[in-house]
């Protein structure tokens, strides 16, 4: 039954009803009876301004901060923030945690599987990774006398997964497998065993390693090999194509599994040096690398909330963000306005990522009573993980005129999350000067980390005199119903399509003609009938040179300490060999992970008019290719549980 939305919803959302349900119905404050408590985003923000101000000494001042940071959707917090605060139910204001299995027998498999089901009544999604298991073939002391092997025990994980409820969605889990583990190949291919459908509840992802990626390039052989206290030493050697091979086809035929280059990830993470902290696997939407029992605290700034002069001039960025380096923001800023160029406002985005700084590190300790369960408030408190993060680029870059596969963008893009990078870390080591550091920080090893080699000498000495409040800062989550919400573009993506048909399971009403909301920004100030009279710079998605796309990933990835969530979009004729080609790219160019979709494998998902008019639309697919979460199915659609909803 479609539920009715309250008139002052749909007035404040200026009849957008798609925008106006997801508040309504995803955020909207609820009493325990299910009578809805807030009519329009202002009161939403007025309660989690207040609520996550509540750590404060001084209540007052940072929640009139906090308001303005939220209002007008400046910051969009993590899904669970603007459910969970004040909420009276049992919810975790954290999206995801990484549960490990802790040992290779049935009690660690199990115990895993309690502790996911208690982590998704909570609201919290869950990354495991599988290579502690044995493999397959392998002895056990009981009467099975052999292991049926790591994959074997995804399906339980999976049903997990999709029996325990979350108001109307169910949990969101990822797995993970090292690519040296001797079941590999049965896990890259574990979707295509019609005995194993569970699974569908489940993202999968392989950890590739520089081993492999090097005997990739070289044609060399690589080695499987597992080895434990109950198991001797196993290993064989394999063609290292004959692996990557079998890798690419699937993410040709069905865009997963995902790939994670592991080495990379570890590498650059700033936390490697306690083994206790030490990054140990994925959330389901792979952007935050997280230790065990490690946590999402996710925030976004709305990037397209920060352009001064919209529309008006295209700015030359090279002599913008030249003025910045010699002279300053402030110079920068007054140059741009008297060129009447389009610019970033980069003193209330200053301002922005402080206060987002302090917002999430003030949520940790908001929700430390709030976890499912007590080893993952721990490793909350120990680290002050935050995962500051960013939507609205693809409007932000159109909002300037500038074409988002340009190497002008490009540029754009270094400079402005160079920026942002240098301010979220002068921020946490502001607030350690303030409150203390987290707990596990060790001054000489964390400014030692080769990511921190990229972090400005201004900061780089603070933070030697002061700390840093937060172990890990920065991310790029795919922001999917929070973007909707904000009404822009999601995380670091283009604009998908200037209109379309979205469908949606969690929301009472099914179907929705969505128009990009610049778009009709753009037309009632320049004129125009539809999306047909828009310029160029209004690019989208299928329209990007999948090449450009992974140069964007890792140009952006120099300046996230954990990582990206993001998908390259791929026409329907795309060859293996053309995606193999990608993947070696995104390794080369260092970013931590890679998704593609290429049109038509994941049928009835993200497909455009051409193609869906050309094509005949056979089963429903299992993932959502734009963020790689389960779809939640009935028998005529799928609904993203991350992003809420697609076409």
């Amino acid at each position: 039954m479609v539920k009715q939305i309250p008139e002052d919803t749909l007035k404040w959302f200026k009849g957008d009803e798609l925008r106006a349900r997801v508040f309504y119905e995803k955020y909207s404050l609820q009493d325990l009876d299910g009578n809805h408590l807030e009519k329009t985003p202002p009161e939403m923000w007025e309660r989690v301004s207040a609520e996550i101000s509540s750590v404060e000494k001084d209540k007052e001042k940072w929640r009139k901060n906090f308001y303005w940071l939220l209002e007008n959707f400046r910051f969009v917090p993590g899904g669970r923030i603007m459910f969970g605060a004040g909420n009276p139910r049992k919810a975790t204001l954290l999206n995801c945690y990484y549960n490990p299995i802790k040992e290779d027998s049935i009690e660690g498999i199990f115990d895993c599987a309690k502790e996911m089901a208690r982590t998704y009544s909570y609201g919290g999604g869950v990354g495991i990774d599988i290579t502690i298991l044995r493999p397959k073939g392998s002895p056990v002391n009981n009467s099975a006398i052999y292991s049926t092997g790591a994959v074997s025990f995804m399906d339980l994980f999976s049903k997990v997964t999709g029996t325990i409820g979350q108001s109307g969605r169910r949990g969101a889990l990822m797995i993970t497998i090292e690519d040296r583990h001797p079941d590999v190949f049965d896990f890259i291919s574990v979707k295509d065993d019609p005995l194993r459908l569970n699974v569908r509840y489940a993202n999968i992802s392989v950890k590739i390693s520089d081993e492999l990626m090097e005997a990739v390039k070289s044609d060399g052989s690589f080695t499987l090999w597992f080895e434990s206290d109950k198991v001797k030493r196993i290993e064989h050697k394999v063609k290292a194509r004959d692996l990557w091979n079998q890798l690419i086809k699937r993410a040709w035929s069905s865009a997963e599994p995902g790939i994670i280059f592991w080495s990379t990830a570890k590498k650059f993470s700033p936390t490697e040096y306690d083994e206790k902290m030490a990054i140990k696997g994925c959330n389901p939407c792979s952007e935050q690398m997280l230790e065990d029992y490690g946590c999402c605290n996710l925030g976004n700034l709305n990037l397209s909330k920060f352009v001064n002069l919209p529309f008006h001039k295209k700015p030359d960025v090279f002599k913008f963000w030249d003025i910045f380096s010699k002279k300053g923001m402030d110079k920068a800023m007054e140059y741009a306005k008297e060129h009447d160029w389009a610019h970033p406002n980069l003193k209330e985005l200053e301002k922005a990522v402080r206060l987002g700084m302090r917002f999430l590190d003030d949520v940790l300790d908001y929700s430390a009573d709030k976890h499912p369960l007590k080893a993952q408030r721990e490793a909350s408190l120990y680290t002050r993980r935050t995962g500051l993060g960013a939507t609205g680029l693809g409007d932000m870059l159109a909002m300037m005129r500038l074409k988002y596969d340009t190497d002008e963008s490009v540029f754009m893009m270094d400079k402005l999350f160079e920026f942002i990078k240098n301010i979220a870390y002068d921020e946490s080591s502001e607030i350690a000067h303030e409150k203390g550091v987290f707990p596990a920080f060790n001054r000489e090893k964390h400014l030692d980390r080769p990511f921190l080699q990229g972090v400005s000498e201004e900061v780089r000495e603070k933070i030697w005199n002061f700390g840093l409040r937060n172990a890990c800062l920065l991310t790029i989550p795919p922001v999917g119903s929070g973007a909707i919400l904000a009404g822009t573009t999601g995380g670091i993506e283009p604009i998908f399509a200037l209109s379309y048909i979205r469908r949606s399971e969690s929301l009472s009403q099914e179907y929705f003609k969505v128009y990009h909301p610049l778009v009709a920004v753009y037309l009632e100030s320049f004129g125009g009938k539809d999306e047909n009279d828009l310029p160029d710079f209004f690019v989208t998605a299928h329209q990007i040179d999948p090449k450009m796309r992974v140069k964007i990933q890792g140009t952006i990835q120099k300046h996230i300490d954990s990582s990206i969530s993001s998908t390259v979009n791929l026409p329907n004729n795309t060859t293996v060999e053309e995606i193999g080609k990608i993947y070696e790219l995104a390794w080369e160019y260092g970013c931590k992970g890679i998704t593609v979709y290429r049109e038509g494998s994941r049928e009835g998902v993200l497909i455009t008019e051409d193609f869906s008019s050309s094509q005949k639309v056979p089963e429903i697919p299992d993932e959502c290719p734009a963020c790689g979460s389960v779809l939640r199915k009935t028998n005529s659609h799928a609904v993203c549980r991350s992003c809420g909803i697609y076409i």
